[in-house]
C-alpha cells in the first residue's frame, strides 16, 4: 500500500506572505523567538527559512521604501518586502488578498521622486539616492494600486525630519543612550521618534522585539522630563505592555522600570487614579521581588501616600506614609529619606488642618528614576 506523504506548497510570493503574517500574529501571543518555530512547523519549513522571510520583511537597512509605510488598495493590509530565489524583490499584502506583486523597485522610484519633487528639504545632501527612505517623514501611508506607480499617498500634516532612516532599532537606541547620557536630551527625542515613526502607539499591537520597546520607554522618558506628559504618556503606556509581554514577568527589574515611568507619566498628567494604579501595582511587584521592607518598596509606598493625599484622601495617605516612616526607621534607621518622608507627613497634617483653599505643596520627585 503506497504511503501517504504531507504535499509541500510551492514558495509562491503569496505564500512568504501568508507565511510572515502568521509569524508576525503569532509574535503577538507567543514572542518573536517562539513565533517562527511554531510556523515552520506547521508550514513545513525550516526555522532559519522563516526567520528570514519575517527580518527582511521587517529590515530597515537596505529596504527599498521604510517598514510600514505601503497598504494595499485592495484589501488596506500593509504590504512587505518578498525576494525569493532566482528572483527580484517585490511588495505583497501579508496574507495576499490574490492580487499581483509589485515590483520593489519601481515603488522605491515612484516614492523617491514624489519626495524630491513636494518635500526635497528633507532629503540631506548627497542622499537623493536614498530619497525613498525618508519616506515616513512626510508620508503617513502609501496606497499600492494594480501597479508600482499607480500610488495614492496620505501626506502628514506636519512633514518631520528622519533621522537615521537606515538604522536598526538596536542601534538607534544606543545612539539615543548615548545622546542622553551626553545631555543631549532634544537629539535623543529625534532619534528615537525617527524610528517610532512607523507604530501607532494607541493602536493596541504590541512591540514585537525588546529593542522597540525599550525605545518606546526612553523616548516617554525623556519627553516626560522635557516637561510633556502628554506626549510621553501613549509611549510609556505602549511600552510598558510591550516588555511586560516579551519579558514575562511583572517583577522583571526593566519591567517595574517601565511602570515606574507610566506611573510617573501619568502622575505628571493629572491622571491621579491611574498613577494611584500603577503604583500600588509597582509596590505589588516590589515587595513579591525583593522583599516588603526593602527600599523600592518603601519609596514608591512613600510616593502612593503622596499621589493620595494629592487625589484628596487625605487620612489614608496620612495612615500609608505614617507606616512607611516606621517600617523604615526599624529597617533601614539611618537612611536619608526617612527625613524626607517625614518632612511630607508634617506637611500633610498642617495643610490637612490649616485654612481652606490653601493645597499642600509636597516637594516628591515625579521624574521617571524616582519611585
Amino acid at each position: 500500500m503506497p504511503t501517504r506523504t504531507t504535499a509541500i506548497p510551492a514558495w509562491t510570493p503569496a505564500f512568504v506572505a501568508e507565511v510572515v503574517a502568521a509569524t508576525i500574529e503569532q509574535a503577538a501571543v507567543h514572542g518573536l523567538h517562539q513565533a517562527p518555530r511554531d510556523v515552520a512547523r506547521s508550514h513545513h519549513l525550516s526555522p532559519a527559512t522563516v526567520e528570514e522571510w519575517v527580518s527582511r520583511a521587517r529590515a530597515v537597512q537596505a529596504a527599498p521604501v521604510p517598514p510600514g509605510l505601503l497598504a494595499c488598495h485592495t484589501c488596506a493590509r500593509s504590504m512587505i518586502l518578498i525576494q525569493l530565489p532566482g528572483s527580484g524583490r517585490f511588495y505583497l499584502c501579508a496574507p495576499s488578498c490574490g492580487r499581483t506583486p509589485v515590483p520593489a523597485e519601481e515603488i522605491r522610484d515612484a516614492v523617491a521622486a514624489v519626495i524630491l519633487h513636494r518635500t526635497p528639504h528633507l532629503v540631506p545632501p548627497g542622499k537623493t539616492t536614498q530619497a525613498a527612505s525618508y519616506a515616513l517623514g512626510p508620508i503617513q501611508r502609501v496606497t499600492v494600486g494594480a501597479t508600482g506607480t499607480d500610488l495614492h499617498i496620505t501626506w502628514r500634516a506636519i512633514s518631520l525630519q528622519v533621522t537615521g532612516p537606515m538604522m536598526v532599532m538596536a542601534q538607534r537606541l544606543h545612539l539615543a543612550q548615548r545622546h542622553a547620557a551626553d545631555n543631549k536630551p532634544e537629539r535623543a527625542i529625534d532619534v528615537l521618534h525617527s524610528g517610532l515613526l512607523h507604530v501607532d502607539p494607541t493602536s493596541g499591537r504590541l512591540a514585537l522585539d525588546t529593542a522597540t520597546a525599550r525605545a518606546a520607554m526612553l523616548l516617554a522618558t525623556l519627553t516626560l522630563t522635557s516637561g510633556d506628559p502628554a506626549a510621553a504618556l501613549p509611549w510609556a503606556q505602549w511600552g510598558h505592555r510591550g516588555l511586560r509581554h516579551l519579558l514575562r514577568d511583572p517583577t522583571n527589574p526593566e519591567v517595574r522600570a517601565a511602570l515606574r515611568v507610566l506611573a510617573a507619566t501619568h502622575r505628571a498628567a493629572g491622571n491621579l487614579t491611574a498613577a494611584a494604579d500603577c503604583y500600588s501595582d509597582l509596590i505589588r511587584h516590589h515587595t513579591q521581588a525583593d522583599g516588603p521592607y526593602a527600599l523600592p518598596t518603601l519609596a514608591t509606598q512613600a510616593t502612593l501616600a503622596v499621589v493620595l493625599y494629592q487625589h484628596g484622601h487625605q487620612e489614608p495617605a496620612q495612615q500609608l506614609l505614617a507606616r512607611t516612616i516606621a517600617d523604615h526607621r526599624r529597617v533601614h534607621p539611618h537612611h536619608p529619606a526617612i527625613a524626607r518622608m517625614t518632612a511630607a507627613l508634617y506637611r500633610m497634617h498642617t495643610t490637612a488642618t490649616g485654612p481652606p483653599g490653601h493645597p499642600p505643596h509636597i516637594a516628591t520627585s515625579a521624574t521617571p528614576g524616582a519611585s
